[in-house]
């Protein structure tokens, strides 16, 4: 089972999961993360959660499928470079999708 990830989670390449999740089902106070959230750091300047791992298609979560570690993020860089990533931490590993 992969690891669910929630807003504060990073991809690869350091950028963040900012949200906005789904908010009526916390993990350590925080959203879990969902398909269609939003990413933005360093590297991906605007970028959304496009396709969550495949096991977590069953895990619908405000009616978007929860993210996991290992979902595939694609957004544009600071020059406007397609870039694509993957959710790569999460800060509470223990906690199962």
């Amino acid at each position: 089972m992969p690891h669910a990830t929630i807003a504060t989670s990073l991809t690869a390449t350091g950028d963040v999961v900012i949200g906005p999740g789904a908010v009526t089902n916390l993990t350590k106070g925080l959203p879990c993360a969902c398909m269609g959230d939003a990413i933005a750091g360093p590297v991906v300047v605007s970028g959304l959660i496009t396709v969550p791992f495949p096991s977590s298609m069953n895990n619908i979560m405000m009616g978007r499928p929860q993210a996991t570690l290992g979902s595939i993020v694609a957004g544009v860089s600071i020059v406007g470079v397609p870039i694509g990533s993957v959710l790569a931490v999460s800060p509470h590993v223990m906690n199962l999708a």
